[in-house]
C-alpha cells in the first residue's frame, strides 16, 4: 500500500486530463492511471512513420465561450480553422450532406426527391399523441417515412449495428433538435441564416498536428508531485458504503494500489460498477451487464499521391460497403502528411468479438483497398497505397438500445452514494459527447472535489412531476455526421 493519500483520476482523455489541470492549479495531490500506453483516448493522434491521423473525423466547436477561450488558449497558434465539406455515399452517387435541394434532385431523381416532400408534408400534418419510443418513430416523425428510408436508416443501422426500431429516441433526439426538411431548403436558400442547426456547422478550429494535441497541451499542466502513470488500468476500487477508499490497478509497469481521498472517474461507468469490492447489489451488477458498447476499428490507408479525396469526410449509406465514413487528414491540416503523399482513414463501426474486430491486420487492408475501388469515389488511388495502419478502439460509443435508460439511471443512483466519487466524460456518464462536453465535465467533477456542487450528468436529468427522466443531448447515430 502506497502510503500517501491523495485523489485518483482514472483516464487521460480529455474528461480526465481537464479535471487533473484544474486540480494542478490547487493544493491537491492526484494520481492519473490511464489503462493505455498513449494519452487522450478517443481523442488522441496515430502517428505513423511521417503521417499523422485521428481515431475518427474529430472537429472541435462549442457554444460554451469558456471552454471555447479554454481550447483557444491551449492551442494558441496551432489552431487553424477548417471549413466543412462533406458528402454521402447513397445508392452509388455522391451527395452533398447536409442535403441540397437541387443536388438531392440530381442524385435522387425528381420521383424519389417528390416522394420525400410529400412524406414530410404528410408527416408534419398528423397529430401526434404520444412522444416516439424509438429512433425509426423519432426520425419519422420528423423526416418523413420516405427520407427516413433513403437517407437515415442504412446508416444509422450501419453505425449502431442494431435495426432503428430497437434504438432508443433518447439516441437523436437532441442532435436533430432544428433539424428537419425545412431546415434544409431554407438553409440551402439562404446560406446567411443565424439560425443555423448545430449539425450543420461550416467551419471548425484544429490543431495543426492533429486533434490530439489538445489533449498533449493539457497533460503538459500535471506536474510534480502529481502522476500521471501510463498502462495502468484500474481494477478495483475499495469502499466502505459511503466513500471510496482505495483504488488497486495493473498494468506494464505493475500492480499498485492507492489510498484515495477522491475518486474522479472517465472509464466506463459498466465497469466500474462491476469494480467495486465489496460489490453492489445484484440488481446494479445485471444493469452494468446490461449495457454495452459499440467498437470502431480504424484502417489508415498511406498513398503516393498528394491528395485523394477534396472533402473533410464521406459517409457511406451503402450496406455493401462495411465502412460507414472516411476522412483524409491532409484536408484537414496540410501538416498531418508530407507534400507529396496522403493518407486517408476509414472507420468500421464494429462490436467487440465479431468479424471486423477480429481480422487480421492485413486483412482489413485488403478488405479496405478493395472496398474503396468499389466505390468509384477515387478512381485508381487503390493503385496508389503503399502502407497502413490498423488501430481497434475498444467501447467507442455507447449504445443506446430501447431499455438502456432505466438501467443508467439505476447505476447513476448507486453511485451518487459515494460521497467522494465524480463521474466525468463520455464513458464515465455513458453519454456519447464531443471534446467540449467532456472537458466540461472534468472541469465541473474537478471543481466538485474543492467545493462546488455541480451535477456532471445535469445533461441527462430532469425532474418531471416528481419523476426522472433521462435525457441524452446528443446521440452516437447523429455522431457520424457532427463528431
Amino acid at each position: 500500500m502506497e502510503n500517501k493519500k491523495g485523489g485518483v483520476i482514472i483516464g487521460a482523455g480529455p474528461a480526465g486530463l481537464s479535471a487533473a489541470e484544474t486540480l494542478s492549479k490547487s493544493d491537491v495531490r492526484f494520481t492519473v492511471l490511464e489503462a493505455c500506453d498513449h494519452i487522450g483516448g478517443l481523442s488522441a493522434t496515430v502517428k505513423h512513420n511521417d503521417f499523422y491521423f485521428d481515431l475518427g473525423t474529430h472537429r472541435f466547436f462549442t457554444k460554451n465561450p469558456e471552454i471555447e477561450k479554454y481550447v483557444t488558449n491551449l492551442l494558441g497558434d496551432e489552431q487553424i480553422y477548417v471549413n466543412r465539406s462533406s458528402k454521402m455515399l447513397l445508392k452509388g452517387k455522391l451527395l452533398d450532406y447536409p442535403l441540397k435541394p437541387i443536388n438531392a434532385l440530381v442524385g435522387l431523381g425528381i420521383p424519389t426527391a417528390t416522394a420525400i416532400i410529400f412524406g414530410y408534408i404528410i408527416e408534419r400534418l398528423k397529430f401526434k399523441h404520444q412522444a416516439p419510443e424509438s429512433l425509426e418513430d423519432l426520425i419519422i416523425s420528423q423526416f418523413g417515412t420516405p427520407l427516413y428510408k433513403y437517407f437515415f436508416k442504412m446508416y444509422a443501422e450501419k453505425v449502431s449495428g442494431i435495426e432503428c426500431s430497437r434504438i432508443s429516441a433518447q439516441w437523436g433526439a437532441q442532435r436533430i433538435k432544428g433539424l428537419s426538411l425545412r431546415t434544409a431548403i431554407l438553409d440551402a436558400l439562404w446560406e446567411n441564416r443565424k439560425k443555423e442547426a448545430v449539425t450543420w456547422v461550416k467551419q471548425f478550429a484544429y490543431p495543426r498536428k492533429g486533434f490530439g494535441v489538445i489533449c498533449d497541451k493539457i497533460a503538459e499542466t500535471i506536474k510534480e508531485p502529481n502522476r500521471l502513470l501510463s498502462n495502468a488500468r484500474a481494477t478495483e476500487f475499495f469502499h466502505n458504503g459511503e466513500r471510496i477508499t482505495a483504488v488497486a490497478y495493473s498494468g506494464k509497469q505493475g500492480e499498485g494500489k492507492i489510498e484515495s481521498d477522491f475518486v474522479i472517474s472517465s472509464m466506463p461507468i459498466t465497469e466500474l460498477a462491476t469494480s467495486l469490492r465489496p460489490a453492489p447489489p445484484d440488481e446494479i451488477i445485471e444493469a452494468a451487464r446490461w449495457l454495452s458498447y459499440r467498437g470502431l476499428v480504424c484502417v489508415a490507408l498511406m498513398f503516393d499521391t498528394p491528395s485523394v479525396i477534396d472533402q473533410t469526410w464521406i459517409y457511406f449509406h451503402d450496406t455493401l460497403i462495411d465502412f460507414g465514413r472516411i476522412h483524409e487528414p491532409k484536408t484537414w491540416s496540410r501538416d498531418m502528411a508530407p507534400a507529396d503523399r496522403s493518407c486517408v482513414v476509414f472507420e468500421y463501426f464494429c462490436n467487440e468479438g465479431d468479424a471486423v474486430w477480429n481480422a487480421q491486420d492485413g486483412e482489413l487492408f485488403e478488405k479496405t483497398k478493395r472496398a474503396l475501388k468499389k466505390s468509384h469515389i477515387a478512381p485508381h488511388a487503390d493503385d496508389k497505397v503503399f502502407d497502413y495502419k490498423v488501430v481497434r478502439s475498444p467501447k467507442a460509443y455507447p449504445s443506446y438500445e430501447i431499455g438502456f435508460s432505466h438501467r443508467l439511471l439505476k447505476i447513476r443512483n448507486y453511485l451518487k452514494g459515494f460521497e467522494n466519487l465524480q463521474l466525468i466524460g463520455r464513458f464515465g456518464t455513458y453519454k456519447y459527447n464531443n471534446l467540449d462536453h467532456s472537458i466540461e465535465t472534468g472541469i465541473k467533477g474537478a471543481q466538485n472535489i474543492l467545493g462546488a456542487n455541480h451535477d456532471t450528468f445535469c445533461a441527462f436529468f430532469r425532474s418531471d412531476g416528481g419523476r426522472q427522466h433521462l435525457l441524452h443531448p446528443v446521440s452516437l447515430f447523429c455522431a457520424p455526421y457532427n463528431t
